[in-house]
């Protein structure tokens, strides 16, 4: 990422146009001296003020630009976040209610077992339950078994919804 002097600093052109300008404020003033003229001395003012303005609009110009990215960028990474936020949600359900896929098969004995003693030792779930807006089961299978087997009425279940991506 550029760093702030990096990203508002003046162009070629706007930089060589601000010469041009404090060029025209030597001549007037130089014009001033020879002709002995007060009126080419204003003008040589004029010539400053319009290369000071147009320094300072430049500079702003272009830190607009780098706050508007940023905004843009933030507001990405914050609705990065809140569809991440609202995708899961913690609830309890009834356990009854929880719909097994058929694509779910027995789990291993030797991993069946593991988690047992993870849940005998520590009282909670050693992965949680996850299920979708239909009661579906979509992660945790291991750990419903368990709660069934312990004749758990509710658990707490992780409430997976569509994020905006899934959506579309």
């Amino acid at each position: 990422m550029k760093t702030w002097e990096e990203a508002t600093k003046l162009k070629k052109e706007e930089v060589m146009l601000i010469i041009l300008y404090m060029l025209n404020v030597i001549l007037d003033i130089t014009t001033a001296i020879t002709t002995k003229n007060i009126v080419w001395v204003i003008c040589g003012m004029l010539w400053g003020v319009v290369a000071i303005m147009k320094y300072y609009n430049s500079k702003n110009e272009n830190a607009n630009k780098v706050l508007i990215e940023l905004q843009e960028q933030c507001i990405k990474s914050q609705e990065s976040i809140i569809n991440a936020l609202m995708s899961e949600t913690a609830v309890e359900v009834e356990i009854s209610k929880i719909k097994i896929p058929k694509n779910f098969s027995k789990p291993n004995q030797k991993k069946m077992q593991n988690k047992i003693q993870y849940y005998r030792k520590n009282h909670k779930f050693e992965s949680q339950i996850v299920i979708d807006l239909d009661y579906n089961l979509l992660d945790g299978y291991t750990s419903y078994l368990i709660a069934k087997n312990y004749n758990r009425t509710t658990v707490i279940v992780k409430l997976k919804r569509k994020t905006k991506e899934e959506q579309n």
